[in-house]
């Protein structure tokens, strides 16, 4: 049997108001060389039905369900690549969905480019079940007043790193993005649990080894673009940020440093003036096991924000 060239992932939870409309996007895929993988992590709402019903379909090669929720997607996120076969990787968040020419289109943008680990495409953004006028094109173009995002281009990992990705996670959406799969199982990006930002260390890790390219056309469509879901969780990302950024220090020895700070000090942002509590406690007290140094610094950075505030 022919292994096929993708290896699409569909990791779902409770996502099933969307979830036919992101896999028969999948399967209406102009390119055809994929295999379909939909990992369902204990949904609680009609979801399981959903899948089921795609039962038997030639281009889905697993159906797997989770009696429990794992308690992060990037459980589900690990399992999938393990099981892939393909050369590349796309995870299709169930509550996205794509554009019929997206594999066909991100699959030629990196032909012939064997440098290239992750390749990413622009997005529309859905919201109440409205696609909105802008993309994150538009968006990202503004704000760093520039035409960047308007052509197709490959970049450096590590200069993308100290330019973008470290400071403000320009890839807004997993969904819009395929990954080399024996970059990622060189990188191991799975290496550390995380809730919140597992894409934006997956990211990390594999720039830190290899190129990145660019598609302008909006191919992904993306729910949720200011991750509602989240709210309330500051204390969680500020904990992950810090953790992304020790292993950044720690292994790539290369990088401009001091454009790494800024981003640190801008993505570890905390306030020590309120909001204490044990919880808050605990996290810090465990940031300084894991980097006495990089707290320290997180601590004058917060520190001086906190009563530059007042």
């Amino acid at each position: 049997m022919k292994t096929p060239n993708v290896t699409v992932i569909i990791p779902n939870y409770n996502h099933g108001r969307y979830l036919k409309q992101r896999i028969d996007s999948v399967l209406q895929q102009t390119y055809r060389d994929f295999e379909v993988l939909i990992l369902d992590d204990g949904s609680t709402d009609k979801s399981r039905e959903i899948i089921d019903s795609y039962k038997g379909h030639p281009a889905i090669a697993r159906i797997a369900y989770n009696d429990i929720n794992s308690g992060s997607p990037f459980v589900q996120w690990k399992k999938g690549v393990e099981a892939a076969s393909g050369q590349w990787i796309w995870i299709a968040e169930s509550d996205d969905y794509a554009d019929g020419r997206f594999l066909e289109m991100m699959i030629q943008g990196v032909a012939n480019r064997d440098q290239v680990g992750l390749v990413y495409c622009d997005s529309k953004i859905v919201t109440d079940e409205e696609i909105q006028v802008k993309t994150f094109a538009s968006l990202k173009n503004e704000k760093y007043k520039s035409d960047r995002w308007s052509s197709d281009h490959v970049s450096h990992g590590i200069v993308e790193l100290e330019d973008y990705i470290l400071l403000d996670g320009i890839i807004h959406n997993t969904s819009a993005v395929l990954f080399k799969r024996d970059t990622l199982m060189k990188v191991h990006p799975f290496d550390i649990p995380l809730n919140y930002i597992g894409d934006k260390y997956t990211f990390v890790k594999v720039l830190s080894v290899s190129d990145m390219a660019y598609i302008k056309e909006p191919l992904n469509y993306y729910r949720d673009p200011f991750n509602t879901r989240h709210a309330g969780k500051h204390i969680y990302y500020f904990y992950e940020q810090f953790l992304l950024f020790d292993w950044v220090f720690r292994n790539l020895k290369g990088i401009n440093r001091r454009k790494c700070l800024k981003a640190f000090q801008v993505n570890t942002r905390n306030s020590l003036i309120r909001e204490w509590n044990a919880e808050k406690v605990s996290i810090y007290l465990k940031l300084f096991i894991v980097n006495p140094g990089l707290w320290a610094r997180c601590m004058a950075n917060n520190l001086i924000a906190s009563f530059g505030g007042l």
